[in-house]
């Protein structure tokens, strides 16, 4: 029996590595710096540092997200960045001699998509890789029993994908993958202000806008004042944002993932359909911290709607209980084998 010892999740937005016996050692931004140095590129930085120089580098720094949509997108930029990050946390490399590695994923990936994280593992020595779905963690990582014979549906809205699984003792019986997450909520809103203001804001500062002032209510009067660039004078200018000027953006990216849920729902049996009406929805996820989540959706699919207490480490804990409970985590891994 395998004894896996570290656990990453690499998303769209962050990455984040659980050690087995420590707990959440890394969790940064999924970015990395590439500075050219006498016509060579070499790494400046990953993680926070990176992101942070994003729109403030000169010619030769160019600042890359190489997890795109929940997939390796560059493969050669995420092994740089996974390398940097691992090192960051076991700089004397006593995690290296055997480093047994579970890999949370997107629960739709395609098979190539899955045999790019084991090659990318490979590159990096990482000796044994098990690959979990984030829902089958987030699912663990909201406390739900070992071997509950119940069926659950839980929803993962990550930053550039939202996970939605039915599961049945740790086994996705009905499962999708759909490109709606933060990031597109992120470029909606940078669309919204050059139409409206004819600004342009960064990436950073959207972010800090969805998180801020973005709700799902439409009585919410929430507000932030942001600093952009006119389009035309490329002067600075300082923008209100009110709640209500971002809700349909917001409505529409719920929408669709209600509209996903809703097609996984008519695919499922009775006795599946009477298990989820009566322990409704589990909801996970950095976008889940959206004001008004559970009424919304519950309105929409008719069913009781809960929200992680903390959702941004329900995927992560979960992933570390399973680091705690190798016998569970073998029976996952042959499961899915199967």
């Amino acid at each position: 029996m395998a004894t896996y010892n570290l656990a990453i999740e690499l998303g769209t937005s962050n990455t984040v590595i659980y050690v087995a016996g420590l707990g959440v050692a890394l969790k940064e931004p999924s970015c990395i710096a590439i500075e050219t140095v006498n016509k060579k590129k070499v790494v400046k930085c990953v993680g926070t540092e990176a992101k942070n120089l994003v729109g403030k580098t000169n010619n030769s720094v160019e600042v890359h997200f190489p997890i795109c949509e929940g997939v390796i997108y560059n493969f050669q930029y995420a092994k740089l960045m996974l390398k940097e990050f691992l090192k960051k946390i076991s700089p004397s490399g006593i995690l290296k001699p055997k480093k047994r590695v579970v890999f949370i994923h997107p629960c739709g990936l395609t098979r190539d998509e899955k045999n790019r994280i084991r090659d990318l593992a490979y590159a990096l020595n990482i000796t044994t890789t098990a690959l979990i779905p984030s829902t089958v963690c987030a699912l663990i990582g909201m406390e739900v029993e070992e071997n509950d014979p119940n069926s659950h549906f839980v929803l993962n809205i990550g930053g550039g994908v939202t996970d939605i699984s039915i599961i049945n003792n740790n086994h996705i019986i009905r499962g999708a993958t759909i490109n709606v997450g933060g990031n597109q909520i992120d470029a909606n809103i940078s669309d919204f202000v050059k139409n409206e203001f004819q600004v342009i804001l960064g990436d950073n500062t959207l972010e800090k806008i969805k998180n801020s002032v973005g709700s799902l209510l439409n009585n919410d009067i929430s507000s932030i004042n942001v600093v952009g660039l006119e389009i035309d004078t490329r002067h600075r200018k300082e923008i209100r944002i009110f709640s209500k000027d971002i809700l349909p953006i917001i409505c529409g990216a719920f929408n669709k993932i209600a509209d996903a849920c809703e097609a996984l729902l008519n695919m499922c049996s009775s006795e599946v359909l009477s298990d989820i009406n009566k322990f409704g929805v589990y909801v996970c996820g950095g976008v889940a911290n959206i004001t008004g989540v559970d009424k919304y959706l519950s309105k929409i699919l008719n069913l009781p709607v809960y929200v992680d207490v903390d959702p941004d480490s329900s995927v992560i804990m979960g992933a570390g209980n399973l680091l705690n409970n190798q016998v569970l985590l073998n029976n996952i891994c042959k499961e899915l084998k199967g």
